[in-house]
């Protein structure tokens, strides 16, 4: 399942032929879920009743760690280092934080989202019969799905209501940004602002990845179709 800005997407299994269902869930994500496995039809025996969820904006929040000598390999310490980060950009609460794996003296990544609303979530589909087998943010998804990402000098995640910039130096990931998209922005008119914001050269070299097909990447000549957030959309039309 899918929860992005405005929608709750359940996406059948890959190669099945069922269509995806989506409701919008004004704000209430897990009363959508629970509305939308509810109708679900349910598989015997009941450990087979799983679903794995992929949170988008505003529910996931992606965090660049720049590296700091005093801190040790302790994750720990890495996780409160992302927490005070994240704090300083309004990102306040119960975070679960998860980080991804990091070189000696390089930036790294943490993905975070509010451990109460993982919570609900988990009990909307125990209560609708379902198992929650799993969760992740969209921006992760993506760089799991398409590692050659990694070498490329930027990459783009276009979603509904908003757009992330990942920039790439040297030493790995140096630069991050998510924007919220004002109603009638384009994704490529939000790419504009975050290079202005991050003082970065318009039109760089993108990979773009979406959770919609190619026609939400910009006409630009450098920008190259990368593919979907992660691969199950890639089979299933996610687009409101």
């Amino acid at each position: 399942m899918l929860i992005d800005a405005e929608l709750a997407t359940l996406l059948p299994p890959a190669g099945a032929p069922a269509q995806p269902r989506r409701c919008r869930h004004h704000g209430k994500p897990a009363e959508a879920l629970a509305m939308l496995l509810g109708g679900a039809a349910r598989r015997r025996p009941a450990w087979r009743n799983r679903v794995r969820l992929l949170l988008g904006y505003p529910w996931a929040h992606s965090q660049l760690l720049p590296w700091q000598d005093g801190l040790s390999g302790q994750r720990a310490q890495w996780r409160a280092y992302a927490r005070g980060l994240l704090r300083e950009r309004g990102v306040a609460g119960e975070l679960d934080i998860r980080l991804a794996a990091g070189a000696y003296g390089a930036a790294r990544l943490a993905f975070a989202a509010q451990a109460p609303l993982l919570a609900d979530l988990s009990a909307a589909a125990r209560a609708a019969g379902w198992r929650l087998a799993g969760c992740r943010d969209l921006l992760s998804s993506c760089l799991q799905a398409h590692p050659r990402a990694l070498a490329s000098d930027a990459l783009v995640l276009a979603e509904a209501g908003a757009v992330t910039c990942l920039w790439r130096g040297e030493r790995g990931w140096e630069d991050l940004i998510t924007l919220a998209l004002a109603p009638g922005q384009s994704a490529a008119e939000g790419v504009a602002a975050a290079e202005a914001l991050c003082g970065r050269e318009p039109g760089g070299d993108y990979d773009w990845c979406a959770t919609h097909g190619p026609e939400a990447q910009p006409p630009a000549a450098r920008a190259r179709w990368l593919g979907f957030a992660h691969p199950l959309l890639a089979s299933q039309p996610c687009a409101a």
